[in-house]
């Protein structure tokens, strides 16, 4: 079991690790777009549609499972307080549960999507060049898939832990 979980926390840092330099390499390019734009009067007209459709895809999605794993995500507690740790216990793991299956239906829906922009074939045109798009879609899908399987893994920490019934230390 711990082989799992260590080989889910070093997959899912890898996808951080992939969002940040998304965010870095980003930066970069607009960067380099607007001082090729200001001093030398040359625009790279792709620069809108890359940002848009592959860096804030990577830095959006991929990174989901790490923020999951590390408990980042905005959490209600209305009645926590009011509640044994067996009903945290609970808690936990139906509110784990409850947001891999939310996962995994977004997951499922944005891999429909990403097929059927596969099937077309999905560019944007520019002046005179076609910038293809179409496998861009397939970067929710994979990060929904991995933040489902980190909430999956959550749930059965927070079951194997049944003394607690908080959230364990992040994995991450």
């Amino acid at each position: 079991m711990t082989a799992l979980f260590t080989f889910a926390t070093r997959s899912v840092r890898i996808l951080a690790l992939i969002g940040s330099i998304g965010t870095v390499a980003m930066m970069f390019h607009i960067c380099i777009d607007v001082v090729l734009r200001d001093f030398f009067r040359i625009s790279l007209d792709t620069t809108p549609e890359v940002v848009a459709r592959y860096y804030m895809v990577v830095v959006a999605f991929l990174p989901l499972a790490w923020v999951e794993m590390r408990h980042g995500m905005v959490s209600v507690e209305l009645l926590e307080w009011a509640l044994g740790p067996r009903g945290r216990q609970l808690s936990n793991i139906l509110v784990a549960l409850f947001s891999a299956l939310a996962y995994g239906v977004l997951a499922w829906a944005t891999a429909r999507s990403a097929l059927r922009h596969f099937d077309v074939g999905t560019f944007v045109e520019f002046t005179n060049y076609r910038m293809p798009v179409w496998h861009s879609f397939f970067l929710p899908p994979l990060g929904f898939i991995f933040a489902a399987s980190v909430c999956l893994m959550k749930a059965l920490e927070f079951a194997l832990h049944p003394d607690s019934g908080q959230a364990p230390e992040p994995l991450a």
